[in-house]
């Protein structure tokens, strides 16, 4: 049995944590949004979409105060109920970031695969029926929390422990077919792009070069950050790993999902450099001091500006392949 003690260290050590990806994390995803509102040439499709996942990010940010609360001022037993209570809308928009996330990969093959077509379709259309999934997952989710809410004694009060056993299983399997999912859309997204890259021209190789290049990173992040951690927890479910250890296993798995919510501008700002001046020039006009201590931009052209809606700046911009280069690179 894990002492009182232990549980101690390790809400002092996850909260550490949870307080720097708040304040570096909010004002990355702030921006963001504040970026996207402003500049009409943001306001594609796939810029949309990143947006939604910033200001969702940033509310399961802001909720981690609530957690900190509890922790930190609540002295007396933590009940079950009382935390879902105060915890399901956190469950809902947990379950609609991993969606989100999911929204992106399927957005980005999608234009992989049609690049014509799809600078066609009607955006409220498109959006809505991209969101439906991620929405029903989050409604099943608060849902079966309710249905199956008891009263037992927490150690921490978060969104995985505010559930259930039973409600928390079905989270995490719907969970882990949504980053599995994910992994399989920017892995195909990759194989196809790279056989584009042997057999089209030097110009257009260069091009999806740069767009490979940036979908390696997204893999990568997604991987170390959402799909090891959501896969270890399915399995400890599944091999029936008593609850002290998964919960505190799901207690510090807080850590990489606060550096998942705040690495959306981080991605942005080193991967575009079309961003990356929209960004130094908004945050410069907030605090020059802030904006002097960002990394200037390198010398390595990206397209990434163009995957989430920048206007087109090549001269190949009317090409079906730019059609490409312009949602993703």
């Amino acid at each position: 049995m894990i002492s009182d003690n232990t549980y101690r260290i390790q809400r002092l050590i996850i909260y550490c944590f949870v307080l720097f990806f708040q304040v570096f994390g909010l004002f990355g995803n702030i921006n963001l949004i504040v970026l996207t509102i402003r500049k009409k040439s943001l306001q594609s499709k796939y810029g949309y979409i990143l947006g939604v996942l910033a200001s969702i990010h940033s509310f399961c940010l802001l909720y981690e105060s609530i957690n900190m609360t509890f922790a930190t001022f609540y002295h007396y037993q933590i009940r079950r109920e009382l935390c879902f209570y105060t915890m399901f809308p956190y469950v809902f928009a947990h379950c609609l970031q991993t969606g989100t996330v999911w929204v992106l990969s399927l957005d980005l093959l999608i234009t992989i695969l049609f690049p014509i077509k799809s600078r066609r379709f009607y955006t409220p259309t498109y959006l809505s029926i991209l969101f439906f999934l991620p929405v029903i997952y989050g409604v099943i989710s608060v849902i079966f929390g309710f249905i199956f809410l008891d009263n037992a004694v927490l150690s921490m009060c978060n969104p995985p422990s505010s559930l259930h056993t039973y409600a928390n299983a079905i989270w995490y399997c719907i969970m882990m077919i949504f980053t599995i999912l994910t992994v399989l859309f920017y892995s195909v997204a990759f194989v196809v792009l790279h056989y584009k890259q042997v057999h089209k021209n030097a110009n257009v190789q260069f091009l999806e070069r740069m767009c490979m290049r940036t979908l390696k990173y997204l893999i990568v992040l997604f991987v170390v950050f959402r799909f090891i951690t959501s896969i270890i927890l399915n399995l400890l479910h599944i091999i029936h790993v008593n609850r002290e250890v998964v919960s505190f296993v799901e207690n510090f798995n807080a850590i990489p999902a606060m550096a998942s919510f705040s690495q959306n501008a981080c991605i942005c700002y080193f991967r575009s450099s079309e961003y990356r001046v929209l960004l130094r020039e908004q945050i410069s006009k907030i605090s020059p001091r802030i904006c002097r201590l960002l990394p200037k931009s390198s010398g390595e052209v990206s397209y990434l500006g163009n995957a989430i809606g920048l206007k087109p700046i090549s001269a190949l911009s009317k090409t079906m392949t730019v059609g490409i280069s312009k949602r993703i690179n």
